[in-house]
């Protein structure tokens, strides 16, 4: 009899641990080219489709942001966000990012923001996906909105899997309705439900490290 509830115990869990996998999302590798049909956010050569603010509602200064062989480079200053125009909802989100150089002073932070609602401030109603330096997957509730039990912040949930500065990595965000599911360099490392806003624009935040990103295209879902 005991040995009867043990096999039916492994059959349970085996049949589990199938559909996981029949369910877990098809992540691309890096670098990844935009699949046919995807919506392509940083076209490789200017912000077309974006809005650039800064803290205080600063003018944008010329140099804040370059581009080359199709990636756009963040000089990290003023301190702000480039967001899309658009609104998006039930979607993957895949960008890639890298340090390109050490931090000075501090530890390398940026971030992206997803589910950002009007208006513009420093910083706006949203879901940050955390893209600090040993922090990377973290979630923050920003401009009001919470989490509920967690009402700021929601922990990643593997350790820290970012590659070192110079190295490129992979940020896969899925959002589908109330939650958000966060994936980093192939790593499930968050999971939020519940959660209060559905849509909104997409940003790249810019908070005082230079920081680089490709690659930053969507699929509906």
């Amino acid at each position: 009899m005991k040995n009867w509830y043990l096999g039916i115990a492994l059959f349970l869990l085996a049949a589990h641990s199938a559909g996981a996998q029949e369910t877990a999302p098809s992540l691309p590798s890096v670098p990844a080219t935009a699949p046919t049909g995807s919506v392509t956010l940083w076209n490789g050569h200017d912000l077309s489709g974006w809005t650039a603010f800064f803290k205080g509602g600063a003018p944008a200064p010329a140099d804040f942001w370059s581009a080359n062989n199709g990636v756009l480079q963040l000089a990290g200053k003023p301190t702000g966000y480039i967001r899309t125009n658009q609104v998006f909802s039930n979607y993957h989100l895949h960008s890639e990012w890298r340090w390109p150089e050490a931090a000075k002073k501090g530890i390398n932070n940026s971030g992206v923001f997803v589910d950002q609602r009007p208006p513009d401030v420093v910083w706006p109603y949203s879901v940050q996906v955390n893209l600090k330096v040993g922090a990377v997957g973290d979630l923050i509730a920003q401009g009001g909105l919470t989490f509920g039990t967690n009402p700021l912040t929601a922990p990643k949930l593997a350790p820290a899997n970012e590659k070192p500065e110079g190295e490129w990595n992979g940020c896969d965000i899925f959002c589908r309705g109330s939650s958000i599911e966060v994936f980093v360099n192939g790593v499930r490392q968050n999971f939020v439900d519940k959660l209060p806003a559905h849509s909104g624009q997409i940003a790249l935040q810019i908070e005082g490290y230079k920081v680089e990103f490709r690659n930053v295209w969507l699929q509906q879902l």
